[in-house]
């Protein structure tokens, strides 16, 4: 499964919410007790998941990430947060599943990395935002 929002990014696929909120934090959107919401999740994910591969090289495959089901109750609850934050923002998501996303080049027991079989041209972003690098390490230190 996937939670995503609308809009395509440089991947050519629908951005996933960790992404879409981190463009509103860089954005300034975000109030301040947001961005540390944000931050100590995107954190807690990156300590309890293990690190793809292939974000090693910045993605240059162009990977995207599935959770595999069931979510564990801890990663359902942190994943809603996020998506409250979105909802504050107005920004819709969508959570997608699919028993074959793409071609699978990475899994671990919690998430597969898969190559889209498809991608599109990304779509206008939410004003403001700067795109950072793709990166398995922590947030905090981007803006």
């Amino acid at each position: 499964m996937r939670f995503h929002v609308s809009y395509y990014g440089r991947l050519g696929v629908q951005v996933g919410i960790f992404v879409a909120v981190d463009h509103l934090r860089r954005a300034e959107s975000l109030t301040a007790k947001e961005v540390r919401l944000y931050l100590d999740i995107d954190d807690w994910f990156r300590s309890e998941l293990p690190a793809p591969e292939f974000y090693e090289d910045g993605n240059s495959l162009g990977a995207v990430t599935w959770f595999k089901e069931p979510l564990p109750p801890a990663m359902a609850t942190r994943i809603d947060l996020l998506c409250q934050i979105l909802d504050e923002h107005r920004v819709s998501h969508v959570q997608s599943r699919s028993l074959d996303p793409g071609k699978i080049i990475y899994e671990d027991g919690f998430q597969v990395g898969i190559v889209p079989y498809k991608r599109k041209l990304p779509t206008p972003l939410p004003k403001g935002v700067t795109l950072g690098p793709t990166t398995a390490g922590s947030k905090r230190g981007f803006h």
